[in-house]
């Protein structure tokens, strides 16, 4: 028996840590694969293991070194099974929504046949269902993940051209003080108005809020200590204002494992359309709430280095959507210009005819 084929006969049950469901999981060369057994009863399990195994000894799993043929709903399969078992959630629910869009424009076309034409034809889909620009260019971004990693697993023999992401209409997004008020008031749940006031005050994004654990809090004094895990891949530390910091104590009080109960972005995200909507803020959406914080700070007069630290940017591009201020704010603005009072020049009658 070559190595090759020694090493596709070792499957292993596998049991997902947080879903429960069984796995056969075994080495195809350098990549590690795994199919769902769909059930999270081990006696079942074992018995739809025990018959993959068979299957996988008598080479009825075709090995991705042989340049396995795979149509898009298999694959779709697969691709999903391996984002359930190794992201988060809210990343699984992300690409499932965008690969069902991608098979109703596409059909099950073979993964090789996939072109630039394909992704274009999606976009042209996407957009006569009526959806937004950041929306479409969102579902793209999790179908090129998906078919960079066709690649990798050697389904395709090169990597699917996609075309730039289209250009977002800028739009200034933040609340005033009146509107956080309003929306703050039609949340029906006291836990998630602190979730979104907390945004509000600090910046800080619905993952980063998720993730926040009571040890994360004063670590160091005064300020909140950010994961690694979060969009920038790093540690970072945000200030404790007086405001955020009366209601991290009510926070606190609650007792959770975590700052907060909530654990699924898109739980956030659906829950706050809910409440916007509610407050006549249909075009709203959670991440609005650290646009808040932003604009507030640009508003009261903080320069713009300040905000990129506070924001937590590692460029000053990405401040300065934040730094545009409201049309009645820079009124306010002009009218602090005066010069005091000015001599008024008195009538030339000579000067005063037309010409």
């Amino acid at each position: 028996m070559s190595h090759n084929v020694y090493k596709l006969c070792m499957a292993k049950l596998w049991q997902h840590p947080t879903y429960k469901t069984y796995y056969a999981s075994w080495e195809d060369g350098r990549e590690t694969r795994r199919k769902s057994l769909k059930t999270k009863d081990k006696r079942i399990a074992t018995r739809l293991f025990n018959h993959f195994q068979r299957e996988l000894i008598a080479g009825k799993v075709k090995p991705i070194s042989d340049g396995a043929q795979l149509c898009l709903y298999e694959y779709v399969d697969e691709f999903l099974e391996y984002k359930s078992a190794t992201t988060a959630h809210s990343t699984y629910i992300l690409s499932d929504i965008a690969l069902k869009k991608a098979k109703a424009s596409w059909g099950n076309v073979p993964l090789s046949h996939i072109t630039e034409r394909h992704i274009d034809k999606l976009v042209t889909d996407m957009f006569r269902n009526g959806l937004a620009t950041p929306t479409i260019n969102k579902n793209v971004r999790h179908i090129k993940t998906a078919l960079r990693k066709a690649y990798k697993w050697k389904y395709i023999k090169s990597p699917v051209e996609f075309p730039s992401p289209m250009a977002e209409e800028e739009r200034l997004r933040y609340f005033s003080s009146d509107q956080l008020r309003l929306l703050i008031g039609k949340t029906t749940d006291a836990e998630f108005a602190d979730f979104c006031l907390i945004s509000a005050y600090t910046g800080l994004r619905s993952g980063e809020l998720i993730r926040l654990k009571p040890e994360d809090i004063d670590n160091p004094p005064e300020f909140i200590r950010v994961s690694p895990k979060q969009k920038n891949k790093r540690e970072s530390r945000v200030p404790i204002n007086r405001s955020a910091r009366a209601i991290l104590r009510r926070c606190l009080r609650r007792g959770h494992k975590k700052v907060f109960r909530f654990t699924c972005r898109t739980w956030v995200s659906q829950k706050f359309k809910e409440c916007a909507v509610r407050a006549g803020l249909e075009d709203a959406r959670f991440h609005d709430l650290r646009h808040t914080y932003g604009s507030h700070l640009a508003m009261s007069g903080e320069n713009q280095k300040t905000i990129q630290e506070l924001l937590r940017h590692k460029s000053a591009a990405s401040t300065q959507i934040y730094t545009k201020l409201s049309p009645d704010h820079l009124k306010q603005a002009s009218e602090k210009v005066n010069y005091g009072p000015m001599p008024v020049p008195k009538n030339n009658s000579k000067a005063a005819k037309k010409p």
